[in-house]
């Protein structure tokens, strides 16, 4: 998987509608109440599009990948920007991560764990209680999403249903779950359709 994000790292942030998805992703993040804004941590951040966005949101922003060109990228942007309360952090999963946070935020990154249950419970163990966990990603789909991408090997979006099931098993509770987005590409008929996303938050309750 790094290794398809490892070659797309230096064009990355040219594409115009994943700036733009990034951007409106951030703004309904800003929009959510939580309870302490202490630490976020941004778990398949790429190079940083959405995280950095929460810069002035959180004291501490843990950008977290494995795919390390996309965080040297990340890691160039800081520099030349100067912002100093963005750390970058390159791991294989969430449990490479330690101490406890405010907030988890992934975006169009759960489709590509192969693992979602194990996810949810590191999830669980990183946050604060009360700590937040926010999701976008796709809905379930025909798996013409990644068909330009043939080591795609994740999983073709969610049933929002099943993965709320997941997170309360893991001990969430589910606060709220929305289609705020929506991408259209072509299928596998070549006919553009869409894509939409949803928003997924849960918190963590002891």
């Amino acid at each position: 998987m790094s290794s398809y994000f490892d070659r797309m790292a230096n064009d990355w942030d040219k594409n115009r509608l994943k700036v733009e998805r990034a951007k409106i992703t951030a703004h309904k993040i800003k929009e959510i109440d939580f309870n302490s804004y202490n630490s976020c941590i941004d778990f398949g951040s790429g190079t940083g599009l959405l995280g950095v966005q929460l810069k002035d949101t959180f004291t501490k922003i843990h950008l977290a990948d494995s795919s390390t060109e996309m965080l040297n990228v990340a890691r160039r942007k800081l520099a030349e920007s100067k912002i100093a309360n963005v750390e970058t952090h390159h791991v294989n999963r969430l449990s490479d991560l330690t101490s406890k946070h405010s907030a988890i935020v992934t975006l169009m990154a759960l489709h590509h764990i192969d693992n979602v249950k194990d996810f949810f419970v590191e999830a669980y163990g990183l946050l604060e209680q009360k700590g937040t966990l926010i999701i976008a990603d796709l809905y379930e789909e025909d798996g013409s999403f990644h068909k330009h991408d043939l080591s795609f090997k994740g999983h073709n979006g969610f049933d929002v249903q099943v993965l709320s099931n997941v997170a309360e098993s893991a001990g969430f509770k589910v606060e709220k779950l929305e289609q705020y987005y929506e991408i259209w590409k072509e299928n596998f008929d070549g006919k553009k359709v869409s894509y939409p996303l949803f928003m997924f938050v849960a918190k963590r309750f002891e």
